[in-house]
């Protein structure tokens, strides 16, 4: 594995502990059982991996590399049985959440670039992967999914996935095609993660549509 692959395979380890932390945390208010908790963590953990290893058509990650299991169950050990410090702490779903979406929308937007997608399929896929956990996390548990909120939660993904395609077809003076795809990833994980982050300290949100529109259904 070539230093490029290493620093992305860590982020997607650690994006999945993020992950996973943010789906335990979510359903601590329900009381969870330790299995229920864990089933819950690895569908967040995974969901989005799998969405984009199943429109790549190839074997999802979490398959053929236990490490991924490993982690998830590490994360859901220490949720269980600390339940208390991240009860008090319950905005660090947020933090945990913004964490994990950046690091799988960065990993999937380099994988489509490997694969000399387009913008716009790098952006789906990106997408796709960086929220597909916690939309999968938020069905099960009957909350409102983040990204049909007015919440900022899309865009920063869109802006990071483009940043890293952009990089990718720059040609930059001095450094090799590992390197760049490294810049690109960092980029792309500093721009998702952060954007997320400052709409999350600054309360930034969009405009919704206007609640005095009605529907005239015939």
């Amino acid at each position: 594995m070539d230093n490029a692959h290493l620093v992305i395979y860590t982020f997607d380890l650690v994006g999945t502990a993020a992950f996973a932390f943010s789906g335990a945390i979510r359903a601590l208010d329900r009381r969870p059982d330790f299995i229920g908790m864990l089933l819950l963590a690895g569908l967040t953990a995974i969901g989005g991996g799998m969405i984009r290893d199943a429109i790549l058509g190839r074997e999802a990650a979490v398959l053929s590399d236990p490490t991924y299991m490993w982690t998830i169950l590490a994360s859901v050990i220490l949720i269980y049985f600390f339940p208390s410090s991240f009860w008090k702490r319950a905005n660090l779903f947020n933090y945990f959440d913004a964490f994990g979406y950046g690091a799988f929308a960065g990993v999937a937007a380099n994988i489509g670039v490997a694969q000399d997608m387009n913008l716009f399929a790098v952006l789906i896929l990106a997408t796709l992967t960086g929220c597909g956990g916690g939309v999968v996390r938020d069905v099960i548990l009957g909350k409102p999914s983040q990204p049909l909120n007015d919440e900022l939660y899309v865009i920063p993904v869109l802006c990071g996935a483009s940043a890293l395609y952009f990089l990718n077809q720059a040609q930059i003076p001095n450094l090799t095609a590992s390197q760049i795809q490294v810049l690109g990833f960092l980029v792309a994980f500093l721009i998702t993660t952060g954007g997320r982050l400052v709409a999350i300290s600054w309360n930034i949100r969009l405009p919704r549509v206007d609640s005095e529109v009605k529907w005239n259904a015939k």
